[in-house]
């Protein structure tokens, strides 16, 4: 089976969804947005969420076709230009 991210990183919570490759929200879960340190720590911590997600569901990494991000602030290019509730002056997040 094939399956997506959705990720709508927001300055208190990250809210994290699995869906189908034909679009159904099959689950959602959420984690506590860490903004310390100029929030260098969000980005790793949602990966690590997810590895856990997959490694608790049984899901092989290879069934992940697609990751999808909200951010509360401008993209141009891959490069978030600021999203100050998340300490984030501008990140490259390709």
């Amino acid at each position: 089976m094939q399956y997506l991210f959705g990720v709508d990183i927001g300055g208190t919570t990250v809210k994290i969804g699995l869906v189908s490759y034909e679009g159904k929200l099959l689950d959602s879960f959420e984690i506590k947005t860490n903004t310390s340190e100029n929030g260098s720590n969000i980005l790793p911590e949602i990966r690590d969420a997810i590895y856990a997600y997959l490694e608790k569901n049984n899901i092989k990494k290879e069934e992940i076709v697609g990751i999808g991000f909200g951010v509360p602030g401008p993209v141009s290019n891959n490069v978030v230009r600021k999203c100050i509730n998340l300490g984030w002056p501008v990140l490259d997040v390709e």
